[in-house]
């Protein structure tokens, strides 16, 4: 028999090609990494960014669909930060958007929704330090207004709401007088939408 017709060929890699794939998929794994992470936390910021302006546009409508002040209030604790969308007879009390949603309000308050954003997701939705955790929208006009502790709301020029992973990366909700909400990128913020006033 001729050795030619009894050689097999044989396809495939072999051992050290192998090594030498692997070497730089995961050359290449670790170099895109960094950016891929920076990615899903920048989708999740927009993400809870859109749903906060929705939940902005909702607790408007719903003021004026249930001829009601409805109130939003921010809170936080270690695990989160959170808001709640509640009707109140008074203004002295406020809903704990820190407990279960369906649990933040206790009667005679009535929770409309509640939205938590746990911190291990990195980002953060609150107001300014330098401006009150809460306010309300009017029921005739859609606009907003104070929560004060005796009763009686007083009509604000805006009210804002930052989403945020860190100072480079923000977002913020403004609402206007008349309750409508955009979003801009305050100082010091790296993001693409046009700046803050």
């Amino acid at each position: 028999m001729d050795r030619q017709h009894t050689e097999r060929w044989h396809s495939g890699f072999t051992l050290v090609e192998l090594m030498i794939v692997l070497a730089v998929v995961a050359v290449i794994a670790l170099i895109a990494a960094p950016s891929m992470r920076s990615l899903i936390q920048m989708q999740r910021l927009r993400s809870i960014n859109a749903q906060l302006v929705t939940d902005m546009q909702f607790a408007r409508n719903e003021a004026v669909s249930r001829n009601v002040l409805l109130r939003v209030s921010f809170g936080a604790n270690s695990g989160m930060t959170c808001y709640t969308l509640f009707t109140s007879p008074s203004s002295a009390t406020r809903c704990d958007c820190t407990q279960a949603p369906g649990a933040a309000c206790v009667a005679p308050r009535v929770e409309v929704r509640t939205v938590q954003v746990p911190t291990n997701l990195e980002v953060k939705v609150s107001p300014p330090a330098r401006q009150a955790g809460a306010f309300a929208f009017d029921p005739t006009s859609g606009g907003i207004y104070s929560i004060p502790t005796d009763d009686v709301s007083a009509p604000m020029d805006a009210f804002a709401i930052d989403t945020y992973l860190d100072n480079a990366r923000k977002l913020r909700t403004v609402l206007n007088r008349a309750g409508r909400p955009t979003v801009c990128a305050p100082a010091g913020s790296t993001l693409s939408e046009p700046a803050c006033p």
